[in-house]
């Protein structure tokens, strides 16, 4: 039974490996996400049956070595027992050994004729002992010595039997001890293996019921692919509307030191979203991971929109889709052009199937090697500066810009649950050489700032299309916090911990 939990436990693990989709992959439509969860739950229905075996021979396994351990106790105490016993009957058996020498002593001497005489004079001129008397009390002394003698030796040659029995059975149950003990151990691993699995079969049963890019736990996931909204951020912009309901917003460096915000949308939409801007070149390659997700954007110049329709974005802009848009009559050009999610995913035809950027941590697992705890981070662009501190309350990084809580419509700060900073370099733009464009290949410092801590690491990225990597001090992925999350990129040392 232990050698089939254990191969039932092996594939198991096989299964969910094999089954479930990973969370760092592109998801299956809900149909084949369904189906994996229904084989999964069936998976771990069969692990569980044999966890409950496994549970259960870990129970003998323990009990059999609880009553070895008990009987192995209670054969060395009684070895110590007889042991002890033998050398009390040695002890005893010397006292008649030494009355019957004395007697024998006494009779020898007594058969001496000078010594015969003597006694005789003893007895019959103190004692007042006849010699019969006197010789009957010798002889009931040496029948008694004698006797005590036979049975001493009896005794003794019961214990020193029982004493070779002990020998031989004292390391006959040590090693039935120590057979009893690896049984235990291995039903116990058994058991472990498959409470592993369990564990893992939960987590991607939870990973399916997880939003791709935030790791929030959703009643329905969403297969629909990501919507990209190129969001204005300069004064005559804000409040901006829809960037609360952003999965993922990333704010990169602009002319002039201004910032744009790129609005990622997956698990949530937002009607309306805007103000609405125009592309750089920075977009293709800062998307350039994510397949090809549907960009939405006001416009862009010659080169820049020459780099947009060479890349695997799904141009879902104004200049193609401006029914799509709207202006609103109470903001001034050109902070006025919005649109609504809704409308732009009707556009979504070639895009491909979401894909996820950040691993997320379980409860009570850390987020990565080297967390501390941490006030937030004030970052320069150049002539925007921004700050997010730990607001405990709302379990996020409240966001302030140029010295002010950066709010939408509305009124609500944005504090999103992770911040992370990944310091960039920028080139000049081949679209504009006044346009800065960002590295996104190699690697480089980053902060990563969740649930009031910090985590100092690295990013990596290949090349613009492969995965990036966010890593702590020992090379291993960072885990955030689930939630909403944004992602800086500022230039190099233009950042600073609090």
């Amino acid at each position: 039974m232990a050698r089939r939990v254990l191969l039932l436990s092996c594939c198991v693990a096989l299964a969910v490996a094999g089954l479930s989709p990973a969370p760092t992959g592109a998801q299956a439509d809900q149909a084949d996400v369904d189906e994996a969860r229904a084989a999964l739950l069936a998976e771990r229905a069969q692990a569980t049956e044999a966890l409950v075996e496994a549970e259960a021979a870990l129970e003998t396994a323990d009990q059999a070595v609880v009553a070895t351990e008990a009987a192995l106790a209670a054969l060395v105490e009684e070895l110590a027992d007889v042991e002890s016993t033998i050398l009390d009957t040695r002890a005893a058996r010397e006292e008649p050994l030494e009355v019957r020498r004395a007697v024998a002593l006494e009779v020898y001497m007594a058969g001496d004729p000078a010594a015969l005489s003597m006694i005789q004079e003893l007895v019959d001129g103190s004692s007042g002992i006849d010699g019969v008397r006197d010789r009957a009390l010798y002889q009931s002394v040496i029948d008694w010595a004698n006797a005590n003698l036979d049975r001493l030796d009896s005794e003794l040659a019961g214990l020193l039997a029982r004493l070779a029995e002990l020998e031989v059975s004292i390391p006959d149950t040590e090693d039935q001890l120590r057979a009893g003990r690896d049984q235990a151990a291995a039903a116990r691993l058994e058991r472990d293996a498959l409470v592993e699995a369990i564990d893992e079969i939960d987590q991607r049963i939870r990973a399916l019921n997880r939003a791709i890019l935030t790791g929030l736990e959703v009643e329905t996931v969403s297969t629909r692919p990501i919507l990209v909204v190129k969001i204005d951020n300069v004064g005559g912009a804000r409040p901006q509307q829809g960037l609360a309901e952003a999965d993922i917003v990333i704010e990169e460096l602009v002319e002039s030191g201004l910032t744009r915000l790129a609005a990622l949308y997956q698990s949530t939409g937002a009607d309306p979203v805007g103000p609405i801007r125009s592309a750089r070149t920075s977009d293709v390659h800062i998307l350039a991971n994510l397949g090809a997700p549907i960009f939405a954007y006001s416009g862009a110049n010659l080169g820049v929109g020459g780099a947009v329709s060479a890349s695997p974005l799904i141009d879902v802009g104004f200049t193609r889709y401006s029914n799509l848009y709207y202006r609103d009559s109470g903001r001034r050009a050109p902070h006025n052009l919005f649109s609504r999610t809704t409308g732009l995913w009707a556009r979504a035809t070639g895009a491909s199937p979401p894909v996820s950027i950040f691993e997320f941590r379980e409860d009570g697992e850390p987020i990565g090697a080297g967390a501390r705890s941490a006030g937030g981070v004030d970052v320069s662009y150049g002539s925007t500066r921004v700050g997010f501190s730990w607001d405990p309350g709302r379990n996020g990084w409240a966001r302030t810009q140029d010295g002010r809580p950066h709010t939408v419509v509305g009124g609500a700060q944005i504090a999103p649950q992770n911040v992370v900073v990944r310091f960039t370099d920028y080139i000049p733009s081949p679209a504009d050489a006044r346009s800065p464009e960002a590295i996104v290949s190699g690697s480089g410092t980053l902060w990563v700032l969740s649930a009031g801590q910090v985590v100092e690491g690295r990013w990596e990225q290949a090349t613009p299309t492969a995965p990036t990597r966010w890593l702590d001090s020992d090379g291993e992925p960072i885990r955030l916090e689930p939630g909403r999350t944004w992602i800086l990129l500022p230039e190099r040392g233009n950042a600073t911990l609090r």
